[in-house]
Formats: structure tokens, sequence, C-alpha cells
């Protein structure tokens, strides 16, 4: 697989540390937008926000697939755990009603 132009400029401001939004259609390959930073990405976390259980319940099977290690944040994985991840999913409602999130921004 050979990424996008687009795609490669917006992991590339990624590993800058610069913020990122990317605007594109359903099924045109963000998610390596955020994937490619992971190869570079020795000891730090990443935390994905997204807003449907399907999306982090596939991006965790996909990203477990290529051994990297993830867990998709629940009542149940919401313990001190969670930080020898490499990824954390976590939906929007939770980022907004778990106080542990504020420390983190």
């Amino acid at each position: 697989f050979i990424p996008c132009n687009w795609q490669v400029q917006s992991a590339q401001a990624q590993l800058k540390k610069r913020d990122v939004v990317t605007l594109s259609p359903t099924g045109s390959g963000k998610t390596l937008t955020f994937w490619i930073p992971l190869l570079f990405n020795d000891g730090g976390i990443t935390i994905l926000i997204t807003p449907l259980t399907i999306l982090g319940d596939k991006n965790v099977i996909e990203l477990q697939e290529v051994n990297i290690p993830v867990v998709d944040l629940s009542t149940a994985t919401a313990t001190d755990t969670i930080f020898e991840f490499q990824v954390i999913i976590v939906s929007p409602k939770r980022i907004l009603s778990d106080r542990c999130f504020d420390t983190l921004w």
C-alpha cells in the first residue's frame, strides 16, 4: 500500500508536533494519517477519539494485526494499566466526562 500525498503530509505534520485536522470523505483513508506516525512513535501514546463504537472496534482489530498495543477505553478497561498501550481509543463522551483526561491537555 502506498499512501497518498495528503496522507503523508498529515503524518509529517503530526511528527513535527503540529495540530492536524483532516477533512476527507468516508473511506478515503483518514485512518492511515494517524497510523503512519505510530511507526515512528517510540514510547509515546496516541489518543484516538472516535464517535462510533464500530470504528473503534475496527481500529483495535487492525492495529492488533500489526502488533501495535491498543485498547478501546471503556468502564472495564479504564485503569492505570491503559498507559502501557501505544494507542488508546476513546469516545468524545468519555473524554468530556472523565476528569483524568483534563490533565492530558
